[in-house]
């Protein structure tokens, strides 16, 4: 069984190594946040099911006009490729960090952090419109756990 949040967020930071990035929402723009929860993930032994559930994070860009999705594209494309999503077999995964602050009033949650990520490749960016809201893949990402065990952390409002 899979289970997803998806939120639109106020901005979300990325931190990779030295480097940072932010996205914030723009003219016509919007940001949207997916946690996914997948119990039954993939799994090499099958005689042994994993600890905790596998979670992946995802950062769509959503046009609320046609006239910007080439630039939800493009803004994509040079976010993904900061963050590996272009990487072959053999590169090694880049690990980053998220922080995000989440939008809508009466949440009990203002921020959700994830201290290690890993992206996962995937296809250029483009609109899908198979989403109730159309959207484009900034990146999809694996969360990882922290020292303290831990995947995310929520932040209260």
């Amino acid at each position: 069984m899979t289970t997803a949040t998806r939120t639109t967020v106020d901005w979300v930071h990325l931190t990779l190594g030295d480097e940072e990035i932010t996205l914030s929402p723009m003219p016509d723009i919007e940001l949207r946040l997916i946690v996914e929860s997948n119990p039954d993930g993939p799994n090499l032994d099958m005689l042994t099911p994993s600890s905790s559930p596998e979670l992946q994070v995802a950062v769509d860009l959503i046009p609320t006009d046609r006239s910007t999705v080439a630039q939800c594209e493009s803004w994509a494309a040079r976010v993904g490729a900061q963050l590996g999503t272009k990487a072959g077999p053999w590169d090694a995964l880049r690990e980053f960090s998220l922080e995000a602050a989440l939008s809508g009033g009466g949440l009990p949650y203002s921020r959700v952090s994830v201290p290690r990520l890993t992206s996962t490749p995937g296809p250029a960016p483009f609109l899908d419109e198979d989403e109730p809201l159309p959207g484009i893949r900034v990146f999809t990402a694996k969360a990882r756990a922290s020292s303290d065990g831990s995947k995310y952390r929520l932040h209260r409002a």
